[in-house]
């Protein structure tokens, strides 16, 4: 009898949070609440995340029993049936092959033998079953602006009765002689500040002149007059000296280099345009050299050009390759992350 078993694990998924493979390994749904994508304008409804893991070997009994109950078996034989399926799955992976689980995912190991999955989009979560994804896209509101409130026109008020006019002081008041004391002593106090500042500068005024007079005389006396003419005369042949060292450059030959210069560089834009530029994807980076071996052997089988440099204290593995466009680095990393299982690859030379 033919059992459709990858049928029976999506089954038992939409039902069941956890489900164990017995021998073989476990899938652990986690909800996820709906997500927006405020780029794309989409609104995805929840869903159930998939992770397996080999370390759930445990038979919880569900997997067995459906198949049982379904094809009306007994259990040991559904138990021999599961057996036989995850057997094949395991001659299939040491193959280096991928197992495919119909509506799951898929299953491979990564060059450390580990059993990497991939999930598919599917949503196993029941209550949002078939929900597609809600499109979405912002609404445009014009805003009315209301006019402005008339303002009111003030009220008229009668006019208020003229003030009765101010009877005239028949005496002007006596000024104290106080003020004008104290106005008159301030005034002979500015008077002296400002004659004693101009006695200041008249007196020490005259003594910057009279070094300015001496300091000339000194110098004429001590200056000779000889070491100026030698000094020109040393310094003319220095200036006559640049002219010739530029003339005895030859102008054929730094017409030469130029023109070898523009071929160098016309050549590697031909190259470039050609073959394209190079880059270096480096997968990782492991202390120990038999792992750095065995992943080396692995890009050597899939026809990789490996890249390898040993720095002293780890192994770095990549490869390198000539792109034209910037969307093969980015299906470079997607191939080595299926084959190698490595989620995260740098790029060291673009």
């Amino acid at each position: 009898m033919q059992i459709d078993i990858p049928a029976h694990i999506e089954k038992l998924l939409y039902l069941h949070d956890a489900l164990v493979v017995p021998g073989f390994g476990g899938f652990t749904a986690t909800r996820t609440p709906a997500t927006t994508d405020y780029v794309g304008g989409t609104v995805n409804p929840p869903s159930k995340t998939l992770v397996f893991s080999e370390n759930l070997t445990v038979d919880d009994g569900l997997l067995t029993a459906d198949i049982a109950d379904a094809h009306g078996i007994s259990t040991e034989d559904a138990a021999r049936a599961v057996e036989e399926f995850v057997e094949k799955m395991r001659a299939l992976l040491d193959q280096r092959e991928i197992v495919t689980l119909p509506g799951v995912g898929r299953l491979y190991k990564n060059y450390v033998q580990k059993i990497q999955f991939l999930p598919d989009a599917t949503n196993f979560n029941a209550a949002s079953y078939g929900l597609p994804p809600l499109q979405f896209s912002p609404i445009t509101r014009s805003r009315e602006v209301s006019p402005p409130s008339p303002t009111p026109e003030p009220a008229t008020q009668t006019p208020l009765p003229p003030a009765p006019p101010m009877p005239e002081p028949t005496y002007a008041p006596e000024r104290t002689g106080g003020q004008a004391g104290w106005g008159t002593a301030l005034g002979i106090i500015l008077l002296l500040a400002a004659l004693a500042v101009g006695i200041w500068y008249w007196k020490f005024r005259d003594k910057p002149a009279t070094e300015e007079t001496v300091t000339p005389e000194t110098e004429v006396v001590e200056t000779p007059t000889d070491n100026k003419s030698t000094d020109a005369k040393e310094t003319a042949p220095k200036e006559d000296e640049k002219p010739a060292k530029v003339a005895e450059e030859d102008p054929d030959k730094l017409a030469q280099e130029s023109l070898e210069a523009k071929e160098r560089e016309a050549r590697e834009k031909v190259n470039v345009a050609r073959n394209g530029r190079e880059c270096i994807l480096v997968i990782a980076s492991l202390s120990d050299k038999t792992n750095a071996d065995k992943l080396r052997r692995l890009l050597q089988e899939e026809n990789y050009q490996e890249y390898y440099q040993f720095n002293g204290k780890a192994h770095v593995v990549g490869i390198r390759f000539h792109y034209l466009k910037a969307s093969e680095i980015e299906e470079k990393k997607s191939a080595l992350k299926a084959l190698t299982g490595v989620n995260y690859i740098a790029v060291k030379k673009k």
